[in-house]
């Protein structure tokens, strides 16, 4: 496959893809490069998908639905740590096809956010709930909130943020994150 001569069978192609597909998030992400677009056509190629967008709204939909998972275990599905300073932050994140079936569980989602600050002596604790479709993130946050108001310069309010055109945990929150801590 590509430069080395490598078969690929077009299952395997199908996954890459989709795994491509979701990094990526459908290529939207901040961080998509040339060569993710690159290798997603070739995949496409061996995997007889013809329409890589729609393949990958297809794969994220799949990924989306919240139906029957814990709060917590949607929160740490994509939960990562940061340090800045003596400051200790966490930044979970999930995707969504829409904001319904996320809104419906928003009280839950902050009370975890609360549970989880204080047992892990988190200074601010932030949750993404990013939507593809709209290219957007909604920001749950508990704890020192002042900090994300300054680093994205927008009050909160009942609790959170919507950050149009953000969809990149690391190149769209941490940085400014990192430049108030």
């Amino acid at each position: 496959f590509l430069s080395h001569d490598v078969a690929l069978d077009e299952g395997v192609a199908g996954i890459l893809l989709a795994a491509i597909l979701s990094d990526t998030v459908v290529f939207k992400s901040a961080t998509t490069t040339p060569l993710d677009r690159d290798i997603a056509e070739k995949l496409a190629e061996v995997a007889g998908i013809g329409d890589i967008n729609e393949f990958g709204i297809e794969v994220k939909k799949a990924k989306a639905s919240l139906k029957g998972i814990s709060a917590q275990d949607i929160i740490y599905s994509d939960f990562k740590d940061f340090s800045f300073g003596d400051s200790k932050v966490g930044i979970g994140q999930i995707e969504v096809m829409d904001f319904k079936e996320s809104a419906g569980r928003r009280d839950e989602f902050l009370t975890e956010l609360n549970k989880i600050r204080i047992e892990g002596k988190y200074d601010l604790l932030l949750f993404m709930i990013t939507n593809i479709m709209e290219e957007g993130s909604e920001i749950l946050m508990v704890g020192e909130t002042q900090k994300a108001e300054a680093a994205f310069g927008k009050p909160p309010k009942n609790d959170s943020i919507y950050l149009k055109g953000v969809l990149s945990r690391k190149k769209q929150i941490v940085p400014p994150l990192e430049n108030v801590f």
